[in-house]
């Protein structure tokens, strides 16, 4: 009886939902980036022959041991019909993926290490829609994390919110804090939801010397996520003008790292951008109070470290920085890829992503009962704020990527806090050499 009551009930919210959908617009739907109606599509799903012997091309940058210690063993058990040869390529060396397309052996799927290579996909020849592939699936895209898929529906090659990436992986963002330095200063654990105004304040509280200990509140390692949380361009995808002058994410984020850096005491007076870029090398130290980073596992196999989190925005409260994860791409030149999608699907599911969750693998998905299981396999997680991790949404990116990079972003706060100008003026400078840098890529072309 109660499977039959959970069943009607999934219908008539379908139905409900179904009904909604249709009374949108269309051009409403395309702009939110609504998907399609996976269960009436599910309905007249193409039947696929599991039975079939078949060969798929998998190309996986990391080799065959790092994909057959992964996925590769549970496909092999799945799918012993499904015969995967494992090619060592990716977009990270698309020249080897070159080298294979002109050896006629194109991959089938390529296991990709950031959603924002799409590009690379596309000068291959390699870019391929799954939008309708996916629909025929029936698989429902509902199922993740919304956030991510339009992250990954804005790296579309042709700025249609295509999806040519499909997500599979949740990146992980947190604010860790070494306890035994809030215990000696007197001072309360950071809670969730904190802004990085907030953060800044705490941080100036934990600046301070005791018992001949210098302790600096906070240590912004690389700042380069914070920026990607107001979804900026720093150039117009359309003219190609360089627009970092009147750039609210810049000024806000290069100003910001100002501020942590005059903290006297947080950074050293004479050299502060020496501190900056240390890729977490200091906070095992003992003297930091708290690091604002993608989620550093090996710190949380502490006792004395746990995580609250991500700081946002004033303004952009519940967004972690754009969510540049993996996916899979099948191809255009695949001859298998409703077998392909299957085998996709199945990685996706919710028994799989609860055995990924279970190893400590932050899910894709939007199912709680997944992430409520994450870490339990993983005694460095034990008694941590795993729950931090999953709060937030993500920064989506603009809505249309720029054609090209301003070749300033990264290197700008290190620049910023050496040269003691003021941020009018040093950001006229910026955009002068993201200019530059601009002309001479048209240039090149």
């Amino acid at each position: 009886m109660k499977k039959n009551f959970k069943f009607w009930l999934m219908l008539l919210v379908a139905v409900f939902t179904l009904s909604v959908l249709a009374a949108c617009s269309g051009s409403d739907t395309e702009e939110k980036g609504t998907e399609k109606e996976p269960e009436k599509e599910s309905a007249d799903k193409p039947e696929v022959n599991l039975d079939e012997e078949v060969t798929i091309r998998w190309a996986h940058q990391w080799g065959a041991d790092h994909f057959w210690n992964g996925i590769g063993k549970d496909l092999k058990e799945k799918f012993p019909n499904v015969t995967i040869e494992v090619q060592q390529a990716g977009t990270d060396h698309p020249e080897d993926l070159e080298k294979l397309i002109a050896a006629k052996k194109s991959p089938d799927i390529v296991t990709m290490g950031l959603v924002t290579h799409a590009n690379f996909l596309n000068n291959l020849g390699l870019a391929y829609n799954m939008d309708d592939l996916i629909a025929e699936s029936g698989f429902d895209l509902n199922r993740l994390e919304p956030s991510i898929v339009q992250y990954a529906r804005n790296q579309d090659p042709n700025k249609e919110d295509g999806l040519y990436i499909l997500p599979n992986a949740r990146p992980t963002w947190a604010l860790h804090y070494n306890k035994d330095v809030f215990d000696t200063l007197g001072v309360e654990y950071p809670a969730d939801g904190l802004t990085w105004e907030e953060v800044l304040e705490l941080a100036k509280e934990l600046t301070r010397e005791v018992g001949g200990v210098q302790y600096r509140g906070l240590d912004l390692d690389v700042p380069y996520d914070a920026y990607t949380q107001f979804s900026q361009n720093s150039i117009d995808p359309e003219t190609n003008e360089v627009l970092i002058a009147e750039s609210e994410a810049y000024r806000r984020h290069l100003e910001y790292v100002g501020d942590v850096v005059a903290i006297p005491g947080n950074y050293p007076a004479s050299e502060p951008a020496s501190l900056l870029h240390n890729w977490g090398s200091l906070f095992s130290e003992g003297n930091i109070a708290m690091a604002p980073a993608a989620t550093h596992y090996g710190w949380l196999g502490t006792d004395n470290v746990d995580i609250a989190t991500y700081p946002v925005w004033k303004g952009y409260e519940g967004l972690n920085p754009v969510p540049n994860a993996g996916g899979y791409a099948i191809t255009a030149p695949s001859e298998h890829k409703e077998i392909t999608m299957e085998i996709v699907k199945y990685l996706l599911s919710d028994e799989y992503q609860m055995g990924v969750s279970k190893a400590g693998g932050a899910s894709v998905l939007v199912n709680q009962e997944v992430h409520d299981v994450f870490g339990t396999e993983n005694e460095n997680l034990a008694g941590k704020n795993t729950a931090a991790l999953f709060k937030n949404e993500y920064a989506t990116g603009p809505a249309k990527k720029a054609r090209y990079g301003d070749g300033v972003l990264w290197t700008a706060p290190i620049k910023y806090v050496e040269s003691g100008k003021d941020i009018n003026e040093f950001l006229r400078i910026l955009q002068e050499e993201a200019e530059e840098n601009v002309r001479k890529a048209m240039e090149s072309e």
